[in-house]
């Protein structure tokens, strides 16, 4: 049975979504079944978090609460790896830790190489399982986005970079995320903006974790302040 995660637009695209003023980010799962949708993790910036890391610009320090009044800590992500430096790309690497420091999960990101236009490559791993792999945007739109669409694109990249546009510029943005043997495991749907788990028993706490950093990652503008994580 696949579960559908979803973030609540802390931007206000969607009324019926958003959270009230002052609200912490919520995740949200919606297995199909009768109850519908229902929270798994709220989330706040970790302020207090320290580290070497802590500060580096890929930094993403995150903790997961189970109420809204932010009293029980879930889960916190903290930044392994943040300087934004490597081969290939700029490489970010975060771990999720349980309420008592233990480690449940890794997530990795590589960013594209060209002005983070390019494909960026994301792997999650959950402790005690294979870590799965997905790369955003399949390679017929990305040869659309640089060929066909690419005059409105650079409009769009000046509005952005000017701050004369208000939303984020967006690039092709689907994922799948496959096991070793090539069978997919969860997927991002770009224009729906939700998480499908179709495959395994996935820690809902991992899962939240990565919907949380992947959603700091939705402009490629020069600011990163439309993200929920930077406002």
């Amino acid at each position: 049975m696949a579960i559908t995660y979803r973030m609540l637009d802390p931007r206000g695209r969607d009324a019926s979504l958003t959270p009230g003023p002052g609200a912490p980010v919520r995740v949200v799962a919606d297995d199909g079944t009768a109850q519908g949708a229902r929270p798994v993790a709220y989330l706040l910036r970790n302020t207090a978090a320290g580290g070497p890391n802590a500060y580096l610009p890929g930094a993403r320090e995150i903790l997961l609460f189970a109420d809204e009044r932010c009293g029980e800590v879930l889960a916190s992500v903290t930044t392994e790896h943040g300087t934004g430096f490597g081969f290939g790309g700029p490489r970010f690497v975060y771990r999720v830790l349980d309420a008592d420091g233990a480690p449940i999960g890794r997530i990795s990101l590589r960013r594209g190489r060209i002005f983070r236009i390019g494909r960026s490559h994301w792997t999650v791993e959950q402790a005690g399982t294979p870590p799965v792999r997905g790369s955003a945007g399949r390679l017929m739109w990305w040869a659309l986005w640089w060929t066909v669409l690419l005059p409105v694109n650079v409009a769009l990249l000046f509005a952005a970079f000017t701050g004369m546009a208000q939303d984020p510029v967006t690039t092709p943005r689907r994922i799948v995320w496959r096991d070793g043997a090539g069978r997919a495991v969860m997927s991002f749907r770009g224009l729906a903006g939700d998480y499908r788990v179709v495959r395994g028993q996935w820690d809902p706490r991992v899962v939240a974790s990565l919907v949380a950093i992947h959603q700091t990652y939705v402009s490629i503008a020069i600011s990163d302040s439309t993200d929920w994580y930077h406002r």
